[in-house]
């Protein structure tokens, strides 16, 4: 009997005991509400951005009772219910209250402090005056497109310049000669960074002026431009890993705002894009890229009046058309439907930029498949040629242009190989020549917008731009063939066909003939017929001495030019040429605008004396603009 009361006295203490614990669990915590004010207004929340500098407020609630205890990296300490402070970077504040009967709540204030300050600071109503062309139209208007490369974006010298890489500043007169020249559009590379503070990002008003002169020389032309951030010391371009994204995004966004708002007044020809080769090729690096592109986006459309409408430029991953095909698949949210142009550039290495043989690759002189040596074949490429571009291009016309999306093809050049002379020389020229042609039609086929890659300097100038002057007039009139704005005719050995008073010796790299009588003429049958009402007919002609000798070195009549229709239905001699200082052995141009046959099928050159030997060294027509 006494072991079952112990028994039962066990028992009861222990539920004793649970009760006590059961008492001891009914203090239940209060729950606390977040306030953070800022200039001066109180918000239910727990997280709040500020600018460096503003002061904030943290005041949790119940306001009576109980007592707290702050901690964090915000600077909160003690055991004030409000805690007032000025924060100079993100931080994180913590507070822990605990109530009458000894329960313990804790919250979180989360405090963002932007790297820089908002640049916005002027936004306006959506203006959309002069911006009536969406993507897909605005690209009908581009055929051919050019970089003033080199300058703008020239980086590295203190104080920095757009003078730092040896060219002239961009000038009125260069400018007005790229349109006069038959190019729709310029892209600018350009530098910022330099050019900012780097504690507040602010760019310097002295350069956001300069750009802003530099695009308006275009503007005044008629020229569409894509103003960027290129390389910049690598800011973005490099980095791409998940501990440099928000620092990343911070200066995209602060700079854009700063670009967006200063040239937010021009109207549909003035395009911005976002970069300029990003170098992300893997899933994760190109879901940061795209976070980049997306702050382009907002920064650019939140300043408001025509940015709201503008065309803006999204690159691919390293600018790689593979890389585009196959892993990019995000393009930025906007809150315009069809502004949007993606952009690749296009650089086959052995033949474009390589510049000394390697182990696993030889540099390639020659390129296309009717240019290549008979001599120098181990220059011949032998890989990415016309199928490879057919190809690539019809990657971005699948993906991007089929659905909308024009592309941009923001670079594409070939290195010229000074190393060459003589007729290895010429065919080398030809041939690149016929790749700028040839990139240039194929990009436009496939919904691409052309703009060749220009620095001004040998090897490989487009134009001097000191002068300024055309400086590679071959290059020229390739691309405005490929762009339809002309017709290349070829001067390769046996392409024109001489009249029986004429013998054709052609050798070498070139269409050469000697002259036996008068009246001999050399012609050139046209692929399809061509308008010449308007058009300029171009030959660049070597003579020997013999010929400059027999025409008083010039001064007797030289040449003139003819053109006819089918079936000679319509023929018109023009331009006959005298008085005109010829140099044995040294290039001359000559030039006839005064045809107005619209459907001529061939086009020729006549010789009114007979004596010496001619080469023609180019030969091209320029549709009238």
């Amino acid at each position: 009997m006494a072991h079952k009361r112990l028994i039962i006295t066990s028992l009861f203490l222990a539920l004793s005991g649970s009760v006590v614990g059961v008492q001891a669990q009914t203090c239940t915590p209060t729950a606390v509400k977040p306030y953070i004010k800022v200039a001066g207004v109180w918000t239910q929340t727990a997280t709040a951005s500020v600018n460096a500098g503003n002061q904030i407020v943290l005041g949790p609630q119940p306001t009576s009772g109980g007592s707290w205890l702050w901690s964090g990296d915000c600077g909160t300490s003690g055991t004030t219910r409000e805690q007032t402070f000025t924060p100079g970077a993100s931080c994180t504040a913590t507070t822990v209250y605990t109530n009458s009967c000894g329960a313990k709540t804790s919250q979180d204030f989360t405090i963002k402090v932007p790297l820089y300050p908002s640049y916005n600071t002027n936004p306006i109503a959506a203006n959309a005056t002069g911006m009536s062309s969406n993507a897909v139209q605005l690209a009908a208007k581009i055929k051919l497109g050019t970089n003033i490369g080199n300058v703008m974006e020239a980086y590295g010298c203190t104080p920095a310049a757009e003078t730092c890489w040896g060219q002239p500043k961009v000038s009125a007169a260069y400018v007005k000669l790229v349109k006069d020249s038959g190019f729709d559009a310029i892209r600018i590379p350009v530098s910022w960074d330099q050019y900012a503070d780097q504690k507040t990002g602010k760019i310097s008003d002295v350069w956001l002026n300069r750009v802003k002169q530099v695009v308006q020389y275009a503007v005044d032309n008629g020229l569409y431009v894509i103003v960027n951030i290129h390389w910049d010391g690598g800011w973005l371009e490099k980095n791409f890993s998940e501990d440099k994204k928000e620092a990343v995004n911070a200066k995209q966004k602060a700079y854009w705002e700063q670009i967006a708002t200063q040239l937010r007044d021009f109207d549909e020809h003035v395009l911005f894009a976002s970069a300029n080769e990003p170098d992300a090729d893997d899933p994760a690096e190109i879901a940061v890229l795209e976070s980049y592109h997306q702050t382009f986006v907002n920064a650019v459309r939140s300043t408001g009046g025509r940015n709201a409408y503008r065309v803006l430029v999204v690159q691919a991953p390293q600018t790689n058309i593979d890389l585009a095909a196959n892993l990019w698949n995000v393009m930025p949210t906007d809150t315009v439907a069809g502004r949007q142009m993606a952009e690749v550039h296009f650089y086959p290495f052995s033949w474009s930029i390589q510049t000394q043989d390697e182990w696993y690759a030889s540099m390639f002189y020659y390129w296309g498949k009717d240019f290549h040596s008979t001599t120098d074949t181990t220059r011949n490429a032998t890989r990415e040629e016309e199928d490879f571009v057919n190809a690539e291009f019809a990657k971005m016309k699948a993906k991007f242009a089929d659905h909308g999306i024009p592309v941009v093809l923001g670079e594409y050049a070939a290195t010229l190989r000074t190393q060459l002379t003589g007729d290895n020389l010429a065919l080398h020229r030809a041939s690149r020549a016929y790749y700028s042609q040839y990139v240039a039609q194929t990009a436009l086929a496939n919904g691409m917008l052309p703009f060749y890659w220009e620095v001004g300097v040998d090897p490989g100038l487009l134009f001097d731009r000191t002068t300024p002057a055309v400086g590679d007039p071959q290059i020229l009139d390739s691309l405005l063939a490929g762009a339809g704005k002309g017709v290349v005719l070829s001067a390769r050995p046996n392409s024109w066909t001489v009249s029986s008073g004429a013998a054709n010796t052609s050798s070498g790299s070139n269409m050469r003939f000697t002259l036996n009588q008068a009246g001999a003429a050399a012609g050139y049958t046209l692929a399809n017929p061509v308008n010449l009402n308007g058009a300029t007919l171009k030959v660049v002609l070597n003579f020997d001495q013999a010929f400059v000798s027999a025409r008083n070195g010039g001064m007797d009549a030289i040449l003139q030019f003819y053109a006819y229709s089918a079936n000679w239905a319509a023929s018109e001699f023009k331009c006959w040429t005298a008085n005109q200082t010829l140099v044995a052995d040294q290039d001359t141009e000559f030039t006839c605008s005064a045809f107005g046959i619209q459907n001529a099928v061939g086009v020729g050159i006549q010789f009114p004396k007979t004596a010496g030997s001619v080469t023609i060294k180019r030969a091209a027509v320029k549709f009238a603009q």
